[in-house]
């Protein structure tokens, strides 16, 4: 009897601990070290493509959009370094529900501290967004003081009144003052595939408040006025000013310029556009890829909004043209400035045959980027910039791979498009 009792007493007593059990026990505060230690650890191998989608990981079974990446990333450096975790709660609770943090119990069905992160990181990605980061658990920053860990968040115009939102996680800065970045989609959270990385990122879309380079605001911070943040974190509205002021391509030159620790002369930045150009283009094959697939999966059938929003490609497809108009202006300013000689006589070659339409018999163009995007066709970059110049590509993700790569214009989706 006396067993029963106790073993009855033991069963409440840890039903009740898990009752009142905290994601973690926070017993560190944030402070401009552990800044510095988050910023190192961005970028470090620790966060990489595979931390959500390995089975081997810590961390798997985390599912992120590109939102929710830097909200994951953020509460995990949080919860391995014991310190308090807070964002904005979208459902307007006030009280202790004001803010979903790592302290609150709504997720004690987990048993072990690492589910319940999880559960809580899944939580988040399916209530709070883009939107919440940029107004709410981030603060905009001086361009000096931009560092791994920071990130950067635009909001474009599209279609019948619609918006395209996008964050980037700001893993490094490169020599140049380009960036290497790592990211999510909408179509990849749903498949549950790796992170997507880009080793030498040029940002597009230039900052307007709140959207831009911004950093995570402290849990005792929220709400507060930007005065009240710590200068050494660089809490400025300055980048939007001097976007107004400079235009999109003078103010991402500018901040290359700012950044970088090296100059990079027109041949060198030629050489890597075209590497870039190269990288996004055969990126886009899996992109549209993804729709195709989900096309089969839903035998063919319109997709809805979410669906639309996940598997469309407007937002990559003008970032492929303005890759391809950045390389063509760098050429262009090799030519005037007489500078043919520092660059590589097969990339001027590739240059000429992209942008002059030079015919060149037996060409290395398309063995040294080639773009197969169905089976047995595949294009070079002449031909796929052509088609991108005349409109030729679709971002419907409704269309058939022929129009999505411009290979026909005929035929395509009635379905109804959603911005």
């Amino acid at each position: 009897m006396r067993l029963t009792v106790k073993f009855c007493f033991l069963i409440l007593f840890f039903i009740s601990f898990n009752i009142k059990a905290a994601v973690w026990e926070d017993n560190q505060v944030w402070s401009l070290q552990y800044e510095e230690d988050f910023s190192n650890w961005m970028q470090s191998n620790a966060v990489n493509e595979n931390i959500f989608s390995d089975p081997k990981s810590l961390y798997f079974g985390v599912s992120t959009d590109c939102a929710d990446t830097a909200y994951a990333l953020r509460a995990i450096f949080a919860f391995e370094h014991n310190l308090p975790f807070a964002i904005y709660n979208p459902s307007g609770s006030r009280g202790a529900n004001k803010t979903i943090n790592n302290r609150q119990n709504s997720w004690d069905k987990n048993p072990t501290s690492k589910q319940r992160l999880i559960a809580m990181i899944n939580e988040i990605g399916e209530s709070v967004g883009t939107e919440n980061l940029a107004y709410f658990d981030t603060f905009p920053i001086a361009i000096k003081s931009i560092t791994p860990g920071s990130v950067f968040m635009y909001k474009i115009k599209a279609r019948f009144g619609n918006f395209i939102r996008h964050t980037y996680n700001i893993k490094g800065i490169n020599d140049v003052g380009t960036f290497d970045v790592i990211y999510s989609t909408q179509a990849n959270k749903a498949k549950g595939l790796p992170l997507i990385r880009r080793k030498d990122k040029e940002f597009e879309h230039m900052p307007t408040d709140p959207w831009g380079f911004r950093k995570f605001r402290w849990p005792e911070l929220l709400g507060r006025d930007l005065s009240t943040i710590p200068k050494e974190l660089g809490p400025s509205t300055e980048q939007f000013a001097i976007a107004q002021s400079l235009g999109e391509d003078g103010f991402f030159k500018f901040v290359t310029k700012t950044l970088s620790s090296t100059s990079e002369s027109s041949a060198q930045r030629m050489t890597r556009l075209f590497k870039t150009v190269c990288a996004e283009a055969q990126a886009r094959v899996e992109y549209v890829n993804q729709g195709l697939n989900h096309l089969k999966e839903t035998n063919n059938k319109c997709m809805n909004y979410e669906e639309f929003d996940a598997y469309s490609t407007p937002a990559r497809d003008q970032t492929l043209k303005e890759l391809f108009e950045k390389l063509q202006r760098v050429y262009d300013d090799v030519l005037s400035s007489d500078g043919l000689n520092t660059v590589s006589p097969q990339l001027i070659e590739f240059s000429e045959i992209i942008f002059k339409n030079k015919s060149v018999s037996n060409t290395d163009l398309i063995n040294v980027c080639p773009i197969q995007y169905r089976p047995g066709i595949s294009i070079d970059l002449q031909v796929l910039w052509n088609r991108i110049s005349k409109g030729s590509l679709s971002s419907h993700p409704n269309d058939k791979v022929e129009v999505r790569w411009g290979e026909s214009t005929r035929n395509t989706t009635n379905c109804k498009r959603w911005y």
